[in-house]
């Protein structure tokens, strides 16, 4: 009896064969997703002590704080790789302390990092998700040190506007 079933078993793997999978296409251009118009929406800080130990309060969504949500961003393309960048804060607070200049990425292809330039200053930010960006969500984070040491980090979400 058990040869049986050992013997239907084996034909029955034997008979199994790997479906053909398609293919996922071609990955998709993140760069041309970021191009465009933005507008905050939402910002959150983040006590990167409190993150590293799991102490209560690690974030805070502090959005209603002041008139962030009237900062615009927006973003060009130069061949296809990243071109220029304006800012129009309204009465916001400054969170890019830079009116206009040029944005670079360390990656085309896969982005982690992005820095907006102008003459010798430069903003250095983070993506934070790229699965946001097909539905126009951009998230950019931006981390604050003291005397060295990273202390706080903001996540600025931005909506595409």
């Amino acid at each position: 009896m058990r040869s049986i079933i050992l013997l239907v078993f084996i034909a029955a793997i034997a008979g199994c064969k790997p479906a053909d999978l398609p293919g996922i296409g071609d990955p998709n251009d993140k760069l041309k997703f970021v191009e465009g118009n933005w507008q905050l929406d939402k910002v959150v800080q983040y006590d990167l002590n409190a993150v590293k130990y799991n102490f209560p309060y690690k974030q805070v969504d502090v959005t209603s704080v002041a008139p962030f949500t009237q900062f615009k961003l927006s973003f060009t393309l130069s061949n296809g790789g990243p071109g220029n960048f304006t800012t129009t804060p309204g009465s916001s607070p400054k969170i890019i302390p830079l009116s206009d200049g040029n944005w670079k990425v360390d990656d085309v292809k896969i982005p982690q990092k992005i820095n907006l330039i102008k003459g010798t200053d430069t903003v250095k930010m983070m993506f934070g998700s790229y699965n946001t960006l097909q539905q126009g969500t951009l998230l950019l984070q931006r981390v604050k040190n003291i005397d060295g040491k990273d202390v706080l980090r903001y996540d600025y979400y931005f909506k595409k506007i």
